[in-house]
């Protein structure tokens, strides 16, 4: 399949398909792009952390030309006797002991890495639901549209019919009125859905980082969408399994569960504050040699030995800071339960929404043919005089409410799904033959784990039932 194409000027725009749309949101999303440059930022963590395992070299000097009135004031002529002086140290230290700190920092460090690895992965989820949600909102006002120009057409050839018979002395000018009344509420609706949709075509613009022509209308989009509402079966599945799922693999979960880590680290990390710091130290050094007139002359000297620190009272700053520490901790325990509750509500319902949208589809359409068959009806009874204007009006309005609900309630449907998907984190595969009996879908790899952005879902796929799945973090996505 080839990669869809940005709008070029003075082209025709570009069509994209739902998986034109979520690709090009992998690629170009503002939040997306964030979010990777947040795992470049927390391997560079990772490597200032690990700093403290090697060695620290260090290399100074000094040149100096110094004052005349110092030279006279000295009393050891030996060291003062020339103007010029420098020196030079290379010193080497390295931490032996830090009461655990180290090892603590670069735990951390990683455990961040992790988190934003997972919150990559949620970063993604998410955009991947709203391009949906987007896609879903452009098809449905385009359907209302359609919907509605439909009903002004009949109530233009309603209005017409009806001048024809004034003009045969078979009805009032009430009736003209009355047409026309209702040709105009329909006419602002028909707006109303046109100025909709070109805030959602704006809406997704956003989504995919395409920028709209400065000198083009906003009525005329940089590309179009052709995405089907085709609303997939789902089958029969049990919601608990979904719970299960979505309790394994929701990346925000796993983010939490890291952030739990990394306080309960740092509550260590404080304490190591107040333990002995032992660093061991080498330094050699190589000065002017102030008894020689020579400025290249010089004397050196080294030392080593061990270097030790320890903060025995520190006005009870670490105490302060651990029990802040401690509060932050019990604060994410509370927020891993929230955000539990909140996996567990958000799968039930979309669940439950996606089954009351899949009854009510049939229905709807079944509704849809009725509506249209009233209006005939109502048309032909009006000619034989058996119905009145008023019931023509009627069945033409009953027919764009019946159009419109059918339109709207396939965007639930397909909103319900995208919620689930976002709920499970988790792509659904094509379901068997059989559709009463699940197969099992193995999960398909995160964006994380194959070093690439998850592929988009094709727009006709439907959901197979949940397996479990591993809570290891995945790995950095390349670039």
């Amino acid at each position: 399949m080839a990669d869809p194409t940005l709008p070029q000027p003075g082209q025709p725009p570009p069509t994209y398909t739902l998986n034109d749309c979520l690709q090009l949101a992998l690629e170009r999303n503002f939040s997306i792009l964030k979010a990777q440059k947040d795992i470049e930022r927390s391997q560079g963590l990772i490597i200032t952390a690990k700093s403290t395992l090697y060695p620290q070299l260090d290399l100074s000097g000094r040149l100096e030309e110094r004052d005349d009135d110092l030279l006279r004031q000295s009393q050891e002529p030996t060291l003062q006797r020339f103007r010029d002086y420098w020196t030079i140290q290379l010193s080497v230290t390295q931490s032996l002991y830090s009461g655990g700190g180290n090892r603590q920092q670069i735990a951390i460090a990683k455990l961040e890495h992790e988190s934003s690895l997972f919150q990559f992965k949620a970063t993604v989820d998410q955009v991947l639901r709203d391009v949906k949600y987007a896609a879903y909102t452009i098809v449905v006002n385009e359907a209302q549209i359609a919907a509605e120009k439909q009903t002004v057409d009949l109530l233009t050839k309603e209005e017409g019919r009806q001048k024809g018979l004034f003009d045969a002395g078979r009805t009032t000018r009430f009736s003209i009125l009355r047409t026309q009344v209702n040709l105009g509420n329909q006419q602002a609706v028909l707006n109303q859905n046109e100025d909709d949709l070109v805030s959602s075509e704006i809406a997704l613009s956003h989504l995919l980082n395409i920028e709209w022509p400065r000198q083009q209308s906003p009525f005329n989009p940089p590309f179009l969408i052709n995405v089907a509402l085709d609303c997939p079966p789902i089958g029969q599945i049990q919601v608990d399994d979904f719970v299960a799922l979505a309790l394994a693999r929701r990346p925000e979960l796993q983010v939490v569960d890291r952030q739990i880590d990394i306080a309960e680290r740092q509550i260590s990390l404080d304490k190591a504050t107040v333990l002995p710091h032992i660093d061991a130290y080498a330094a050699d050094n190589d000065a002017r040699d102030q008894i020689y007139s020579s400025f290249n002359s010089s004397i050196n000297d080294y030392a080593f030995g061990l270097l030790g620190t320890w903060y025995i009272f520190d006005g009870f700053a670490t105490k302060g800071q651990v029990i802040t520490d401690k509060a932050t901790l019990g604060s994410s325990y509370v927020t891993r339960d929230d955000v539990h509750l909140q996996v567990q509500n958000e799968v039930r319902e979309a669940y439950a929404r996606l089954l009351n949208a899949q009854s009510t589809i049939q229905s709807q359409t079944a509704n849809v043919k009725t509506a249209e068959e009233s209006v005939g009806l109502a048309q032909q009874a009006a000619e034989s005089g058996y119905a009145t204007l008023l019931d023509v009006l009627q069945a033409t309005i009953d027919l764009t409410s019946a159009r419109t609900e059918e339109i709207r309630t396939k965007q639930t449907y397909m909103n319900a799904m995208a919620d689930l998907e976002h709920a499970v984190s988790l792509k659904f595969v094509d379901w068997p033959q059989n559709k009463d009996v699940p197969a099992t879908a193995q999960p398909q790899p995160t964006p994380a784990q194959t070093g690439t952005p998850p592929a988009p879902v094709p727009p006709g796929s439907a959901m197979a039932s949940p397996a479990p799945a591993t809570n290891a973090p995945p790995a950095a996505p390349s670039r």
